[in-house]
């Protein structure tokens, strides 16, 4: 009898009772939520760290560009009738994707109504694959957006001489645009003691109209390490208020964001900011990172406090959301004579 009472009171005492479970259960929780926080940054930490290296492979593309024709790639360029490619396709040599590019037919566009219009059908369809194509150096890991999205122009959106057709294109996303320039209101914002200042970026210039005078380093008078070539901004069809999706927005502006490496329109991208919630004004506003990814508004990246961009020299700068609009402005401009110092 005496031995099963101590066998039982020693049994007792090794057995955990609910209370502790519980307690052991609440410390494990709170040593997660305390841990969850430095895994997450240690993840962004490594996607911002690609996002940037993806810059600079474009860094090296443009400048090994520059190398074989003496000038930048046009911010975008029309080749013919419907046809035309933004500043993504003519680096595809440059960034390792020769293949790619040997696949793509110039002398027609890539839009689904091609063949229906007069153009080549195997052409057309390849064509179409080309620029469904993800393509690593091109997408940040941190945008949380699909891959690929669906674009396209109303009929009445068409140059004269065009048949009269909404015309529609699938494509893989791009999470960069050209810093075409600046314009509206955060234009007048930056400038305000300069009016008369140029509002134009480096990639402004286009092959639209037999135009022929591309870039060159030359031009970028404030300087290559002062000066913009490529911003991070949100690719896909989405428009986005600070982080979540503009439901008006996206449906009346999304198939012409302009936010896919094949798409003519990431090379357009004239800055007006827009408001600090997020909100696209007619005429712009004094947020230019991070409130808005409409083309045409202001730069934005899923990384915390600011974006990556491109410099003229080749060398990659996070921009934080809060800089100055005078001095954002300096970096987009090319040829007003500002020096930049650093962020």
């Amino acid at each position: 009898m005496i031995c099963h009472r101590a066998c039982a009171s020693v049994n007792r005492r090794n057995a955990f009772t609910l209370v502790e479970l519980l307690v052991v259960i609440a410390i494990i929780g709170v040593l997660i939520a305390l841990l969850l926080p430095a895994v997450q940054q240690a993840r962004e930490a490594a996607r911002r760290s690609q996002c940037l290296n993806n810059l600079k492979q474009q860094g090296l593309a443009f400048h090994n560009y520059h190398g074989t024709y003496q000038c930048f790639p046009f911010g975008w360029n029309i080749t013919g009738d419907l046809n035309g490619s933004g500043w993504p396709f003519q680096l595809l040599p440059y960034l390792e994707q020769t293949a790619l590019n040997d696949k793509w037919d110039s002398r027609v566009p890539a839009m689904d109504q091609a063949a229906a219009i007069g153009f080549p059908a195997a052409a057309a369809a390849s064509n179409l694959e080309v620029i469904r194509t993800p393509i690593d150096a091109f997408m940040c890991p941190s945008a949380a957006e699909d891959t690929v999205h669906d674009y396209g122009v109303p009929a009445d959106g068409i140059d004269p001489g065009v048949p009269p057709v909404d015309l529609t294109w699938t494509a893989a996303r791009s999470d960069y645009s050209a810093t075409s320039g600046i314009r509206g209101d955060f234009a007048s914002l930056a400038y305000a003691s300069n009016p008369a200042a140029s509002r134009s970026g480096v990639l402004w210039q286009t092959g639209y109209g037999g135009k022929s005078s591309c870039p060159r380093i030359a031009d970028i008078v404030d300087g290559t390490s002062n000066t913009f070539l490529v911003g991070e901004r949100l690719g896909g069809s989405n428009v986005y208020k600070l982080r979540k999706i503009d439901a008006t927005f996206t449906a009346a502006a999304g198939p012409v964001q302009g936010g896919a490496w094949g798409d003519i329109l990431i090379g357009e991208h004239w800055a007006q900011g827009s408001l600090y919630d997020g909100s696209i004004a007619s005429s712009g506003g004094p947020c230019i990172i991070n409130c808005s990814n409409g083309r045409g508004f202001g730069y934005f990246a899923f990384h915390p406090g600011g974006a990556n961009f491109l410099m003229g020299d080749g060398s990659v700068r996070f921009v934080p959301s809060t800089i100055a609009s005078y001095t954002f402005a300096a970096m987009v401009t090319a040829n007003n004579g500002e020096v930049v110092s650093d962020l």
